[in-house]
């Protein structure tokens, strides 16, 4: 009987989407490293504002 080989979690993504992901990690890193804290609240509140507004606006 052969045993069937498990597939690695990459070929099963997209790779369009795998790449935005490290975009973003890499984005969050330098941003970390030069914005404060005050402006990171800002940006925290009108990411979730924009999220919240889009889950509302999906049903």
């Amino acid at each position: 009987m052969r045993r069937r080989r498990c597939c690695p979690i990459w070929r099963r993504l997209n790779k369009a989407c795998i790449g935005i992901i490290l975009l973003m990690i890499g984005v969050l890193i330098i941003a970390i490293k030069i914005l404060p804290v005050s402006v990171w609240l800002i940006i925290v509140g009108i990411m979730m504002i924009y999220i919240g507004y889009k889950l509302f606006c999906s049903y």
